[in-house]
């Protein structure tokens, strides 16, 4: 609710109702400084809510006693320019009130005398809408009555509520319409009458419920839609953002008469436009009741229809304690809230399908403000409430980094009527992040306040109440247990609603509730908050079980231990499953000793288990709180059990084909039960945070799972639709066993192989769970690990001869046709690849190779070159006509105008290491540094070079840089002064075509366009350098070359690694290192992009048998050779079975077109070929020797008589003769050719390689 009030305006706000304010000369409707109102709302949410009036009437006969007027007067202390209605509204109140006292008593208890009473004097102010006002005040009316017909108000209580928050809906809307809301007055046009005539319209309806005492069913008029706008959903799209589940009803609302002061601030802040900012961060001790106050908002503005979203984090959840699912569960939540924010998110979804893998600040960007700033009417339309709550359970200190400094920086981005509301504890990064920003409103939950120890009171004295009800056999008495020990408990409580509900609790789950009240309310008083918390928890655990019982306190630290450290709530059977996999004693049921932990589990017999509050994991997972050995659960400890069970686990279920699948190109729906789910997603988990390595097995556990079930689990991880997951799971499984099992030379063989294999085939399995075996095994590297161990396999597809030995070097390659790549660049983090064609710039994601952002499109000027800011924030590029540009580097979007001093083409542009400076340099032989913050230019332009200025290079540890120059000269700048800090370095080369700092930036490394003798200089390539980088360990330099090679260095000896050399089939133009020295990247003009593994030694596919492109494959009538052709003019004939060459190769004078063998008479066997002009040639089999050939010779005319049944449908692999999809064939050069006989098929490839898949069967 709002405060109306006066105002000199005299704008009409529809014409078609009197202006009842020429009276008095006042015009304007609504003030929104005022906040109290707010405590109308919490009335309207926390009063009508109850279930029972009468009990509603028990708890409110104290606040019965405050006289009505003492409303009024409470704001008339606040003075103002409406001081005066004030008084002139006191003294009619004070009136009504001697005449009304027994209708008085009944309004509040039903808990809508406060909000009459405010909304009362707001319809009197009144001035512009007569009419309306007058009708909501004869709507009220019922309360002068109300007394007469008390069998009424249960019926009416649906109609009550409609008609506080209507009026609510309604006084923010008058308040948009005379300019004092979030945004500009309202127009007075169509639009403004329909929300009015919708107003008049439910009033009208809600008044005759009222009279005639009848509930009636009316929707809340809410102007914040048009309701003539009708878009359909693509709810589709909004799921592709895979957002967290927050469906959880069981969430519990502030009781009645608490924290009333609290909820006010919040809901007044919410409502009103205010100088405060859009986010409102509240924050408190554990267990100050953080959660309760978030759910309660956030249902007072579900019911308003003016609830956004509700986030809320869970520690021991991983669907939701993840930072990276924040912004895409909000916007999917304000999707689904409002059509039009979810068609402008649909949109975003379809066009970058790779947003969930975006950065959390172009998500931000793209989900966020984005759709809101496409909907012009989002500020006459009233606030939305977004609600975040317990946002320190959301990841770890350093994981949720990002996040916090976005919501510290960019959500006054948003539109104003967006407010964010966030609960956590003050946790030191927290604080750190919202402490300063101006937009951000902070209160912190004060446990020793008398309100909040009332609150406390009342909360236990309500549930004092439902015990005694509850235990109707024992003599209790009526008012136990009195309000002396009532309030004992409530001091013991130390201002924590956990204490008050666990204590609650603990007397409610006991034989006899005297008794344990009578042992809380003796305890000695507590020094601070955690001290009562931890003295709660000693009581409720000392009372639950036998501890010098070996048997219950070992079960109780198991079972305890799996729920403390899952990631995902576990039910009792799957705890009971993953405990029976641990062989040595007995196992009981984990509910045999659940049963007994009531007070600090929630649980029920088919339900996940978890504590009941967080503040208790906190105390039992820290020695010094809980004090006793038979309590503490050790975290790194009953990880590494946990591990142990789900690797147990998963050993004893895993199969292949566990769901009896069918091979199909269409996909699959079948489930699979928690027990294999959450061992499978969470075995490495659980590995990775376990700190303690000594048990004797764990080693071989898991080398002993890996050589039985990789596979096996693979499969299942797709059939969960996580087969992408398998990359990364397998990267720290590998990382964990580098770092604690370096000495296990076959476990890190096994690893290393394992993440090859997840990189090298997701793609390929994640199309259906079988083809990890039916695709990606048989594809796998014959010297692999991987594929020694499951080679054997006799239901297994087989690629004769293998389809290489060692894995390729080629991580991934992606990019656009049609132009060359004349520039990368790789952001500090690894996680983005921009590259350039000349007419626009890409950004990648140099994992799955998708593009992350729009193309950065180019003017009337080709791109040169581009650099990545350090910082990640910002792209430069260098355009043609010498113009400089900054782009935002995860949007796409223009950073401000174009930089211009170049009178020529830009050829190389560097960044300082702090992102500060920009350097540019251009063919005009100047040199411009810039502020990169806001594009001037901090010197005047630097010369001294004769030529074309190629390259530069900035320092990594001060502020210098290096530029190199087609005059053999490279010179070396002071950035901060603009000034040569040293003389010129001249070489004999040839110009200057690339530099590089070493990594402590003593040493500069420089490319040039033409070798020469020096013992300095590092020799191989056979044309010119066009990109030089260095490893970021300083040891390995890499050169790319116009020879389409790239060669790396050892930097220290200065020679060539030459088993390291990888290739394009065009000269490669640029290179550079990832940030971890793992990888390079490369692009070339073939118009690719290449990752390459610096390690990997192995060719970049099946080897190369003919040296162009395979025209034609034909298999011999017993399907025992393969006769090929090529367009290396040469016939070469195969082996079927091994993949070996038979015969040397035949060489005609043109290319191959079509071949064959001529083998079906039973006589000699030769191999006929045609060339592209339809000459016919054969040779003799058995001798190799040419013979005479007709045009009847012709291969067409010698087909295999019996047509084979496998056809190339695409990538896939078909039996024709059943339509059963038989493989797929994973990433490669393009089919160009194929043949198949019974049980085999060749395909010929674009790069001359010939593939023979043999599958099992006849």
């Amino acid at each position: 609710m709002v405060q109306i009030v006066s105002s000199k305006s005299t704008s009409t706000v529809a014409q078609s109702y009197s202006v009842r304010s020429q009276q008095k000369g006042q015009g304007n409707i609504m003030n929104g400084e005022n906040g109290s109102h707010s405590r109308l709302e919490t009335i309207l949410r926390f009063e009508l809510k109850r279930k029972s009036f009468y009990s509603l009437r028990q708890q409110s006969l104290a606040f019965a006693d405050v006289p009505v007027s003492g409303l009024v007067a409470s704001q008339r202390q606040s003075g103002g320019h409406d001081q005066d209605i004030l008084i002139h509204l006191q003294s009619s109140l004070e009136r009504q009130d001697a005449k009304c006292d027994d209708w008085r008593l009944l309004i509040r208890l039903h808990g809508i005398g406060n909000l009459f009473e405010i909304i009362k004097g707001q319809l009197d102010r009144y001035a512009r809408l007569e009419d309306l006002s007058g009708l909501m005040k004869d709507s009220y009316a019922f309360v002068e009555n109300i007394k007469s017909f008390p069998e009424k108000i249960p019926a009416l209580e649906a109609t009550i509520r409609s008609l506080l928050s209507q009026t609510v809906e309604c006084t923010m809307f008058l308040r948009e319409c005379s300019g004092h809301g979030f945004g500009e007055r309202l127009a007075h046009g169509g639009w403004t009458d329909r929300q009015i005539n919708g107003f008049t319209q439910s009033f009208t309806a809600l008044k005759q419920s009222l009279e005639t005492g009848t509930s009636i069913q009316t929707a809340l008029v809410c102007f914040r839609l048009d309701e003539n706008v009708n878009k359909l959903l693509d709810a589709q799209a909004l799921l592709k953002l895979g957002p967290a589940d927050m469906d959880d009803a069981t969430r519990s609302e502030c009781l009645p008469d608490t924290r009333m002061d609290i909820l006010a601030e919040i809901f007044a802040w919410a409502s009103m436009p205010t100088n405060k900012g859009n986010v409102y961060w509240l924050h408190g001790f554990p267990g100050a009741g953080k959660s309760t106050i978030a759910t309660s908002i956030a249902n007072i503005f579900r019911d308003l229809r003016r609830l956004g979203a509700f986030t809320f984090f869970t520690r021991g959840m991983a669907a939701r304690n993840d930072p990276a699912l924040l912004i895409r569960t909000l916007a999917y939540q304000l999707g689904e809230f409002d059509h039009r924010i979810g068609s402008a998110i649909a949109r975003v979804v379809e066009e970058v399908p790779s947003i969930r893998q975006a950065p959390l600040r172009w998500q931000f960007q793209k989900l966020l403000v984005e759709p809101f700033a496409s909907i012009q009417d989002c500020l006459r339309e009233g606030p939305i409430l977004v609600v975040i709550d317990a946002l320190d359970e959301c990841g770890q200190t350093g994981a949720r980094e990002e996040l916090l400094r976005i919501l510290a920086s960019e959500c006054p981005r948003l539109p104003p009527t967006i407010r964010i509301f966030i609960t956590s504890r003050a946790e030191r990064d927290i604080r750190h992040a919202f402490s300063t920003p101006p937009h951000i409103s902070i209160r912190e939950i004060d446990i020793k306040s008398p309100t909040n120890e009332k609150d406390v009171q009342t909360y236990i004295h309500h549930r004092m109440v439902d015990i005694r009800l509850q235990n109707e056999w024992l003599d209790l008495s009526s008012d136990w247990p009195g309000k002396a020990r009532t309030d004992s408990l409530a001091l013991r409580a130390s201002g924590l609603f956990i204490w008050a509900y666990t204590a609650c609790l603990y007397i409610e789950k006991g034989q006899d509730p005297e008794e344990r009240l009578s042992q809380l309310v003796h305890t000695a008083l507590y020094a601070d908050a955690e001290a009562a918390l931890d003295g709660i928890y000693v009581t409720a655990l000392e009372s639950a079980g036998r501890w010098d019982d070996v048997a219950f306190a070992t079960d109780f630290r198991e079972i305890m231990g799996l729920v403390i450290v899952a990631e995902n709530p576990l039910t009792a059977d799957t705890i009971d499953l993953l405990n029976t996999n641990m062989v040595g004693r007995k196992r009981r049921p984990c509910l045999h000793t659940i049963q007994h932990l009531g007070t600090v589990l929630q649980w029920e017999e088919d339900k996940p288990i978890c504590v009941m509050h967080p503040s208790f994991e906190d105390f039992i997972t820290e020695r010094r709180r809980c004090g006793s050995d038979a309590w503490f659960i050790d975290r790194p400890a009953h990880h590494l059990r946990a591990a142990r069970l789900c690797i147990a686990r998963l050993g004893k279920v895993l199969k292949k084909n566990v769901c009896g699948l069918k091979l199909s190109a269409s996909g699959w729906k079948e489930a699979l039960p928690e027990d294999i789910v959450y061992p499978a997603r969470y075995w490495v988990d659980h590995l990775c945070k376990s700190q303690t390595h000594s048990e004797e097995g764990v080693v071989e556990e898991i080398y002993s799972f890996l050589c039985s079930h990789f596979l096996h689990w693979i499969e299942v991880m797709t059939v969960m639709r996580k087969a992408r997951q398998t990359i990364g799971l397998m990267t720290r499984l590998k990382e964990w066993v580098d770092t604690h099992y370096v000495d296990h030379e076959a476990l890190c063989t096994f690893a290393k192989d394992a993440v090859r294999f997840c990189q090298a085939y997701t793609h390929v399995y994640e199309q259906h769970p079988l083809l990890v075996y039916q695709s990606a095994l048989p594809f796998t590297p014959t010297a692999t690990t991987v594929f020694q161990t499951f080679k054997d396999d006799p239901e297994l597809p087989i690629v004769a001869g293998g389809f290489r030995e060692h894995w390729s070097p080629l991580l991934i390659e992606f990019g656009r046709p049609g132009r060359n790549v004349v520039a990368i660049s790789c952001s500090s983090d690894g996680q983005y690849i921009a590259s350039t064609n000349t007419r626009s710039i890409f950004v990648w994601d140099s994992i799955s190779g998708e593009l992350v952002t729009k193309p950065m499109l180019a003017g009337k000027s080709d791109f040169t070159v581009i650099a990545f800011s350090p910082n990640n924030h910002h792209i430069a590029s260098g355009e043609s006509d010498g113009t400089v540009r900054l782009w935002d580097a995860l949007c796409g979007e223009r950073v401000g105008g174009a930089l211009e001093q170049h009178s020529g083409p830009v050829y190389s542009l560097a960044f300082s290491s702090d992102a500060s400076m920009l350097v540019s340099a251009s063919k005009d032989q100047t040199i411009v540094v810039w502020d990169a913050n806001d594009g001037s230019m901090v010197h005047a332009p630097l010369t001294g070079h004769e030529k074309t200025i190629l390259s530069l290079a900035f320092s990594p540890v001060e502020m210098r840089f290096a530029s190199g120059s087609r005059d053999r000269s490279i010179r070396i700048w002071d950035a901060s002064v603009g000034e040569e800090a040293l003389p010129p370095i001249t070489h004999r080369g040839g110009g200057v075509t690339s530099l590089v700092y070493t990594p402590d930036g003593n040493k500069i490394i420089s490319g040039f366009r033409r070798p020469y003798h020096s013992p300095l200089v590092f020799t191989g390539h056979h044309s010119d350098i066009f990109s030089i980088a260095i490893s970021p360990c300083g040891t390995l330099l890499a050169s790319a070359s116009k020879d389409t090679t790239v060669r790396l260095w050892d930097i220290s000896t200065g020679t060539e690694l030459s088993h390291l050399v990888r290739q394009h089939r065009l000269p490669v133009r640029v290179v550079t290192f990832s940030h971890d020295g793992k990888r390079i990247v490369t692009g070339s003009h073939d118009a690719t992009v290449r990752v390459w593994d610096v390690e990997s030694v192995g060719s970049m596919g099946a080897t190369r048998l003919h040296k162009g492109l395979v025209s034609h494959l034909a298999f011999s009538a017993d399907g025992t050779r393969i006769v090929s052709g090529g367009l290396d003019k040469m016939v070469r004939v195969w082996c079927a079975e091994s993949g070996q060459a038979l015969i040397e190769p035949l060489r005609l004078e043109r290319e191959v077109s079509v071949v064959a063998f001529d083998d079906h008479d039973g006589g000699r066997v030769r191999i006929l070929a045609a060339d592209k002009d339809g000459a016919v040639f054969a040779w003799d089999m058995g001798t190799r020797e040419p013979l005479m050939a007709t045009p009847a010779d012709h291969p067409n005319g010698y087909a295999t008589l019996e047509v084979g049944r496998l056809v190339l449908e695409g990538r896939w692999v078909v039996d024709k003769t059943t339509d059963d999809g038989l493989s797929l064939l994973p990433n490669m050069s393009p089919a160009k050719a194929r043949a198949s006989y019974e049980n085999k098929i060749a395909i010929g490839l674009a790069n001359g390689s010939i593939v023979i898949l043999r599958f099992p069967g006849s």
